[in-house]
């Protein structure tokens, strides 16, 4: 072996190859001055001709490398067979596997001998802990039993792989080794859950979309995968899609929509002789039962919208029952993935009956957390038998129970993230927005309720200043808000960010945002003109001492946009999400670009604030003027109830 070293560098190049000649010393020349090269020459001679040996010693130079540094490591060879299986195993190793053409024919005479490399890689390990749990995964392949993965998965997620990246790749690198043990093993339908272990880790800690797809395509494929084991894994996949904890493109929101389906076929199969439809004539024409997936409390912002149309509805001269169906990322049916969070079920609500809002009462039921879905639907009959509701208005994208009474009694479905349809196998579906031109002949065969959707509000409680938040108190304060800024705030906008922080803006960052210490490392301007404030209990009075409501590219965020426009302070967002229909055409932008331009303009533009500050005010005025638009909601299903159900 000859080495070339660097005091100062960007990558760590091994090149195992049989000759250094031409087109090696050409690749090498343009990375001579700002790296660190191994070159290993005759390999598959100082291997023996294993190619077990070679891989080994790979694995050992990478580890022992991850000493100095966690990232920048390449690999170089001119083995055609040795390219394929480091491309195959080692890919989350390396940044670069390049396959250089030096006109040899010699490859390993020896097979890969998976058991011994899969020990040896765990005997390597720094990490006595790690080496232990990668341990214990290799051996459930032969003791998996459903408690022995929930056991292990629940631990392993403990150990928050995630968060130290040298670590995921380890990880993602032992599975992968894994993966190809069972492809070539080709392990029968008795390994289902060690499968489905292996590929949801690949899946979260590698971001994988075709681990993704492979999951899905398992647990769709697998005869013995019962109703309730669907609808768990599409409730998992419905949040790690919300959150962007895995990769998804257009083949798995597919198959994530066959999910649901076949979940919701199963069920109705199994509970078909149950489902006799109430006749109009028997309903109480004044009686909503509002279902909804999660029932927690004002200060979580599905709720208060649960609350809101509560209230308007028994304003309107409704009698209103609530139900929490606990469905939010239920436990039962679960199947082995790796970093699953189940919902929040608050056992106050357990045994009472009654539910006090403001000054109203409802009556409220809440579903037996940890039951199977069946029992809920007998309870749900039962229920539906009793009060014989006009029609339900379910609110929370993916009510299984939900639809499954839409074979009782009418129902229509409202998703919470409102800009998007809901994910339900009823017939009406309510959009917080009109559709937009191309969606109509997309939707023509859907019954979609187009409507605006409101927001109650959380009452000012306090008067904050901006030396009471550590804040400057002479510059122009961005705010940026949200429970999942830790995913939201991509690259893409922190650059933005750096513009106009370079240019005199501070950033306030409030919500919940785990990595941002991390972040800031990679952005100083941001850095050194930001703040994190946490979570706020009182947004409104954050807002008064905020000037711009600014908007990373995400999914939710509909209530904190009426916040500050209620205080007059005009936002920059852009033309998708419920920000966007929340906030409306006035303030969007249609990239990052325009988005730092237009930020900039409110900061030296005084008038123009002004201006936009107004605009701002009667947008908020419309979109908190709930009773008007809930009318309109229901007087849409009435009408849909009488003339096209029954």
């Amino acid at each position: 072996m000859s080495e070339v070293s660097r005091v100062s560098y960007n990558q760590v190049i091994y090149c195992y190859v049989e000759e250094q000649n031409a087109s090696l010393d050409e690749f090498i020349l343009k990375y001579d001055e700002s790296s660190i090269i191994h070159i290993v020459t005759s390999v598959v001679e100082s291997c023996e001709g294993q190619l077990l040996y070679c891989l080994c010693d790979i694995l050992t130079n990478y580890i022992e490398a991850t000493k100095e540094q966690d990232s920048g490591f390449w690999f170089i060879t001119d083995v055609k067979g040795l390219y394929n299986i480091v491309k195959k195993l080692f890919s989350d190793l390396f940044e670069e596997i390049v396959y250089i053409d030096q006109g040899n024919n010699v490859d390993f005479d020896k097979g890969l001998e998976i058991e011994q490399l899969a020990n040896y890689f765990i005997n390597i390990q720094r990490s006595k802990l790690n080496a232990s749990f990668m341990r214990k995964l290799w051996n459930l392949k032969s003791n998996g039993s459903i408690e022995n993965f929930v056991r292990f998965l629940y631990e392993l997620g403990d150990f928050s792989i995630e968060k130290e990246q040298i670590l995921a790749k380890l990880w993602c690198c032992f599975c992968e080794i894994l993966v190809y043990e069972i492809k070539c093993s080709n392990y029968v339908d008795a390994d289902f859950n060690y499968r489905l272990a292996v590929y949801s880790i690949l899946m979260i800690l590698g971001k994988k979309v075709d681990y993704t797809n492979a999951y899905l395509n398992e647990v769709l494929g697998n005869s013995g995968t019962e109703s309730g084991n669907l609808y768990f894994v599409w409730n998992q996949c419905k949040r790690m899609s919300l959150k962007k904890l895995a990769g998804f493109d257009n083949e798995s929101s597919l198959l994530c929509d066959e999910l649901y389906k076949k979940s919701y076929d199963c069920f109705e199969k199994e509970l078909k002789e149950y489902f006799v439809k109430i006749p109009l004539e028997e309903r109480d024409k004044n009686l909503v039962i509002i279902s909804t997936i999660q029932f927690l409390d004002e200060t979580h912002a599905p709720t208060r919208t649960v609350m809101e149309r509560a209230k308007a509805l028994k304003h309107l001269g409704k009698t209103v029952v609530i139900i929490n169906t606990a469905e939010q990322y239920t436990m039962t049916g679960y199947l082995p993935m790796y970093g699953t969070i189940f919902g929040n079920v608050l056992e106050k609500y357990n045994n009472i009956y009654e539910l006090k809002i403001g000054n109203d009462r409802f009556p409220f039921i809440q579903m037996p957390e940890q039951s199977p879905i069946q029992y809920r639907m007998e309870i749900m009959i039962k229920l539906l038998q009793k009060y014989k509701p006009y029609y339900i208005l379910s609110i929370g994208t993916g009510s299984m129970l939900a639809d499954l009474c839409g074979n009782i009694v009418p129902c229509a479905s409202m998703a919470l993230a409102f800009s998007t349809f809901p994910k339900t196998m009823n017939k009406m579906k309510i959009l917080g927005r009109n559709l937009y031109k191309e969606e109509k002949s997309l939707y023509i065969e859907d019954d979609i309720i187009e409507s605006r959707f409101t927001f109650e509000l959380k009452p000012q409680k306090g008067i904050f200043s901006r030396e009471y938040k550590g804040l400057p108190e002479d510059r122009f304060i961005l705010v940026v808000v949200g429970i999942r800024l830790e995913f939201e705030v991509t690259d893409a906008f922190m650059d933005m960010l750096e513009e106009v922080c370079s240019q005199g803006c501070y950033v306030v960052f409030a919500g919940i945002m785990d990595n941002y210490n991390k972040l800031m490392e990679s952005y100083p301007v941001v850095s050194a003109n930001s703040s994190f404030i946490g979570y706020c209990n009182d947004m409104l009075a954050l807002m008064d001492i905020c000037d711009l409501y600014v908007n990373p590219e995400r999914l939710g965020g509909g209530f904190s946009i009426i916040e500050a426009f209620v205080k007059g302070k005009p936002g920059v967002y852009l033309k998708s999400g419920d920000v966007y229909t929340a906030g409306g055409e006035s303030f969007a932008v249609d990239s990052f670009k325009d988005m730092s331009e237009q930020i900039l303009k409110y900061k030296e533009d005084k008038d123009y604030y002004n201006s936009m500050s107004a605009v701002a005010r009667e947008r908020a005025k419309l979109m908190t003027s709930s009773e008007e638009a809930i009318a309109d909601i229901d007087r849409q299903i009435c009408e849909r109830v009488e003339k096209k159900y029954w």
